[in-house]
């Protein structure tokens, strides 16, 4: 294996450097100001004729094209052009200002102290175009300076100066004027490579401008329908002239050709056949490069994803290879003209196109390594989609190919559309026949071959796909929007192609990442021997980035999926936009579109956010040391601040700025402080909650009467379950304003008490010793705080004594206790330690003398209210009548 893949990898090699060599020839950057205004006049060339070219109104998508091309290097060379004279103009600047820290003084304030005109500066500032220096005026040669002759005979006595004195400030002043004459060229011509810059992006958004109103054109040109008589009568009477053009075009071209390689038809015909002869070798080492060998192991998904690129890869890039090969012979032989050119663009495509389509059918099938399949149909439904979707891409090859030669000789437009709709027709044949030989798996109970090994079935996903795009590509064609038709084709490959890639990078990239950082892997490796890392702190550094790795790549993958609409995309929604109708509240426009795009924006934002917090709380949080309140205060946020941002984007794309919610707001301030205030406070009692951490899920509280497991903190409520496995809701206002037992907020350490009393015989030291060793003796007591007796009472009935001790976890308190009870009781059994029975308080009875005789009166008292007679006698007196005697008697017995 090793001999084949290093032939390979030589022959890559190879046409590599035969391909820089050719064609990546980069311009040298210019140095001087002379070479910078030398390419700004070449620039300034470009940029007219781009002008001129777009003032023609029949431009097709081609030459657009090619003209955006040709602004793009214009913009990135003005670009360089700039970052390299502002440090260049800055620091002449600099030096202007050390030379004349004055200079922002009026020049005519000081005349006589500007020096003479310096002599002529060097060729490099003389050629470039730019402003008159500004040197002050020197003082007239026949009227002295009153102050220097004053000078002169003040000086006189004194001895002459050195001479160095005059030299040094005249070569100060000659070096000020050189400056100031560098500074203005370069700011002349750095202004003037601002204001092409700026003209360069203008034409580049009239370009795509000019290439959006195109696309619009074309891409909704509605004709008769694919199946019309009318079409194909048409086409059918301009198809000779087509051909006979098509044939006068491909012969012209043909000995133009051989005029051109006449003179050097060796050399030619030796580098083609160089290049056809290396091809077969090539293919066959390729074969021998994509044998796969497992080891009798189930491959890993890192390692199929990986083994699919680069089948892909050494598949397709043998035949790209060999025509980029040959395109680099041809243009070193200066054979493809203007009309060539873009002929064998489309050759170049075709060839590109059907060997990626080839290469990532064997790698997403791979018909001989069952194994390796990312998706597995079978061995005869893998055989089936490589050949079908190499077949489809041959087929739109050869069709865009046509359209090439007939948009070169003018063809008509219906001899276009009976051409596009047969490529068109071709692929919803391949389509059916992918329909019909995916429907009997449905019927297949227990194959789970088509299923991955997350159980989801991509055949049938691509059976729905299949029977949207036929159904789409049939109507759209019966309506005669056959281009819109071949457009859904060729943007369901590219999307198609996408997918395989983002799969492809998403598997090894993440997958790799995650792998680096592990503890087996080499990063990992070298962070633990080097660094001394810890191994459980690696894998969250893994799992991170490899999310951040995914996100890119979807971020990639999302921009390179949207490529091929580019402008086209506003141009869509634009025509789709016109469709609906639209009105005006205020200055906010509503149309069922917009409603639709700002509910869409607002579902893929939720769903992002959404996806973001399962990838923490599954994959990122557990490897952390944080607690699972924290995690739970960190997902609930992130809830929170997704649903108000997914708000907020979907009010923005209705034109809803903040300010005017900000408005809103402050009107529903009224109603939210009547009839949602318990709601509102509810709401910030549990972002409170959340934030300030003072009760936390998982934690185990105390609320009134009731105690249990805080199970999620909600907007409104807090779920606590109870011991009885009830769920109690409670209002977050109360858990905030309320007084709430937390027995988990500090730490989880908990003490236990346990009392006993011991009749009042008993030795208070040999209590102690028992309590102390049944304490030590429980693995959940801790050793620091050590257990402590306390003797708290001594009463007739018996002694008083409890046993602190403390667990490290307060959740197994009750089981502590328990066991502590069990072991206290043999151990004081064992002892002959007996409990004191628990004595009832004496009773205290009330004795009342002549009880009877206070009844008896009580009686009498009574019945004499009842009768209305009322006798007053005192306790002594014996005067009573028999029938009242006999009453009285009465009414003591039933007493």
């Amino acid at each position: 294996m090793r001999r084949p893949t290093l032939s390979l990898a030589l022959l890559l090699a190879t046409l590599f450097v035969t391909l820089a060599a050719v064609m990546a020839r980069a311009d040298e950057a210019p140095t001087t100001l002379e070479q910078v205004n030398a390419r700004l006049d070449r620039t300034r060339a470009t940029l007219d004729e781009a002008h001129k070219t777009l003032e023609d109104p029949n431009l097709h998508d081609g030459a657009l094209r090619l003209l955006r091309e040709r602004l793009e290097p214009l913009r990135r060379e003005l670009e360089e052009t700039i970052d390299a004279l502002t440090p260049r103009l800055a620091a002449v600047e600099a030096r202007l200002k050390e030379l004349a820290p004055a200079e922002n003084k009026p020049a005519e304030a000081k005349p006589a102290e500007q020096p003479a005109p310096a002599p002529a500066p060097p060729a490099q500032a003389k050629a470039v175009p730019s402003p008159p220096a500004r040197p002050a005026s020197p003082p007239p040669a026949n009227k002295p300076d009153p102050a220097r002759l004053e000078a002169a005979k003040t000086m006189q006595a004194a001895p002459p100066p050195a001479e160095s004195v005059p030299s040094a400030e005249a070569a100060a002043s000659a070096e000020l004027v050189e400056q100031r004459r560098v500074f203005d060229a370069i700011d002349a011509t750095l202004k003037r490579a601002r204001a092409m810059l700026l003209e360069t992006r203008q034409l580049s958004v009239a370009v795509v401008a000019r290439q959006r109103d195109l696309f619009a054109k074309t891409l909704f040109l509605r004709t008769n329908g694919l199946f019309s008589i009318d079409l194909w009568r048409s086409a059918r009477a301009d198809a000779p002239i087509v051909f006979s053009a098509a044939t006068s075009f491909l012969a012209d071209r043909a000995t133009n050709f051989a005029s051109r390689v006449e003179s050097r038809r060796i050399e030619f015909v030796l580098l083609v056949a160089l290049i056809l002869l290396a091809l077969p070798p090539a293919f066959i080492l390729s074969r021998r490069v994509l044998a796969r060998d497992h080891g009798g192991q189930k491959p890993t998904p890192i390692r199929r994803a990986a083994a699919a690129a680069w089948t892909a890869l050494v598949a397709g890039v043998v035949p790209i290879a060999g025509a980029a090969a040959l395109g680099a012979v041809l243009e070193g032989f200066d054979l493809l003209d203007a009309t060539l050119e873009p002929l064998w663009r489309r050759v170049f495509e075709a060839v590109a196109r059907v060997a990626f389509v080839y290469g990532a059918a064997r790698a997403i099938f791979a018909p001989t390594h069952p194994d390796w399949r990312v998706i597995d149909p079978g061995d005869r439904l893998a055989k089936l989609a490589v050949r079908l979707l190499t077949t489809a891409a041959v087929i739109l090859s050869i069709t865009r190919l046509i359209e090439q030669i007939e948009e070169t000789v003018q063809a008509s437009l219906p001899v276009v559309i009976v051409t596009r709709g047969v490529g068109v027709m071709a692929v919803a044949a391949l389509l059916l026949w992918t329909i019909v030989s995916l429907a009997p798996r449905r019927a297949e109970a227990g194959d789970e071959a088509a299923a991955t090994g997350r159980g989801r079935d991509w055949l049938m996903v691509v059976r729905l796909i299949c029977e949207l795009c036929l159904l789409l590509i049939l109507g759209a064609s019966l309506a005669g929007y056959v281009t819109f038709a071949n457009f859904v084709i060729m943007q369901v490959a590219w999307t198609g192609a996408v997918a395989f890639l983002l799969y492809v990078f998403v598997v090894v990239g993440a997958g790799g990442a995650e792998h680096a950082f592990s503890a087996d892997g080499l990063l990992g490796r070298s962070l633990i021997n080097g660094l001394g890392v810890k191994r459980e702190r690696l894998a969250p550094i893994g799992v991170l980035l490899a999310g951040v790795v995914t996100i890119l790549i979807w971020i990639a993958a999302g921009l390179v999926a949207l490529a091929p609409f580019g402008y086209e995309s506003n141009d869509i929604l634009a025509n789709v936009r016109s469709a609906f109708f639209s009105f005006k509240i205020g200055d906010v426009t509503v149309s069922p579109s917009a409603a639709i795009t700002a509910v869409g924006l607002f579902l893929v934002v939720l769903a992002a956010v959404q996806g973001f917090r399962r990838w923490l709380d599954t994959r990122l949080l557990p490897l952390t040391r944080l607690d699972v309140g924290l995690r739970s205060a960190i997902n609930s946020t992130l809830g929170y601040a997704g649903v108000i941002g997914a708000t907020l984007t979907a009010a923005s794309s209705l034109g809803i700025g903040v300010e005017r919610l900000a408005i809103v707001a402050g009107a529903l301030s009224v109603g939210i402080g009547f009839g949602l205030q318990s709601i509102v406070s509810n709401f910030v009692s549990g972002l409170i909650l959340l934030w300030e951490r003072v009760i936390r899920v998982g934690d185990w509280v105390v609320v009134g009467d009731e105690q249990g497991y805080v199970r999620r903190i909600n907007v409104r409520s807090t779920e606590i379950e109870t011991f009885d496995r009830a769920t109690m809701i409670v209002p977050n206002s109360n858990l905030v304003s309320g007084v709430v037992k937390n027995w988990l907020r500090g730490d989880r350490v908990g003490r236990i008490k346990v009392a006993i009393s011991p009749h009042p015989g008993v030795d208070p030291e040999q209590i102690r010793d028992i309590m102390l060793v049944a304490a030590r003796a429980q693995e959940g007591v801790l050793r620091i705080p050590a257990p402590q007796v306390m003797f708290l009472g001594m009463e007739a009935s018996g002694f008083k004594f409890e046993l602190w001790c403390y667990v490290e976890d307060v959740e197994k308190s009750s089981r502590v206790r328990s066991d502590l009870h069990f072991d206290l009781h043999r151990r004081l059994s064992e002892a002959g330690v007996k409990i004191a029975p628990k004595t009832e308080p004496p009773k205290t009875i009330l004795e009342l003398p002549e009880l009877d005789k206070l009844a008896a009166a009580a009686a009498a008292s009574a019945l004499a209210i009842e009768t209305g007679i009322v006798q007053l006698a005192s306790p002594d007196d014996s005067a009573v009548d028999e029938p009242q005697a006999k009453e009285m008697e009465r009414t003591k017995a039933e007493a």
